[in-house]
């Protein structure tokens, strides 16, 4: 099968075709009927990252990627979710939101760690910005984001992935993720564990399905691994918290 970005490589351009929208209509049966063909009955799926989730409306993608929502609600300061990601062990967020979307958390976070006796410095911060319900635009895009992940894991490091809600693009990036990196052999493969991961998210009841559209599902379905993939020069990662 050749992926979305197989067959655009010639312009640099994702430029997907955008079907109906699921919470609508056929769009919404036909991802219903997707998502069901994922779960045979008679191939359960079984988790293979064991550790608690930091957040109730997170998953460990990977033993070294938690997936989640946006991580602060300056309305409840008291409850700071990433106090939470941090004391697992994430030490770099990588955020798909778009400038201006939400409140910045970039300054809080770097205060957070300090109070929770983590060295400042050896805290990064990643914008990768997708529009809401949306896909990523280019194939050096995802290349960026793939390196980030893939520099961090090489290190030990733990990341963490957010979009607004955790839903749309996050389960898009994540599930690329898992075929880029080996985790899952094919984007059909990824997109069955993260709809066993989903599954037990706070919100399912909410939004019962990540990724969010029907084109986000298609373009992770379709996904193909590209390594190797272009080396990322020292100035790309974004330390945004100094000693």
């Amino acid at each position: 099968m050749t992926s979305f970005f197989h067959r655009l490589a010639g312009s640099g351009t994702v430029s997907p075709s955008f079907d109906s929208p699921p919470t609508s209509g056929r769009g919404l049966q036909r991802l219903q009927r997707k998502i069901k063909a994922l779960r045979p009955a008679e191939k359960p799926y079984i988790r293979r990252v064991g550790s608690p989730r930091p957040l109730p409306n997170s998953y460990w993608a990977t033993p070294l990627l938690v997936a989640c929502e946006y991580p602060w609600t300056p309305k409840d300061p008291n409850n700071p979710k990433l106090d939470d990601l941090l004391r697992v062990g994430v030490r770099t967020f990588i955020d798909l939101t778009e400038d201006g979307e939400l409140l910045p958390y970039e300054d809080i976070l770097c205060k957070r760690a300090g109070l929770l006796g983590i060295d400042p410095s050896t805290i990064e911060y990643h914008r990768f910005p997708i529009r809401d319900r949306s896909l990523p635009n280019s194939i050096d895009f995802m290349d960026q984001v793939f390196i980030t992940l893939r520099l961090n894991e090489q290190r030990g490091r733990v990341s963490a992935i957010h979009c607004r809600g955790g839903i749309g693009r996050t389960g898009v990036v994540v599930g690329c993720w898992l075929v880029e990196s080996g985790a899952a052999c094919s984007g059909e493969e990824a997109l069955r564990i993260i709809d066993a991961e989903w599954r037990s998210v706070e919100k399912c009841n909410r939004y019962p399905h990540s990724p969010e559209t029907g084109p986000q599902f298609d373009f992770v379905f379709n996904f193909e691994r590209r390594s190797p993939i272009p080396k990322l020069s020292a100035n790309r990662a974004e330390v945004v918290c100094r000693a």
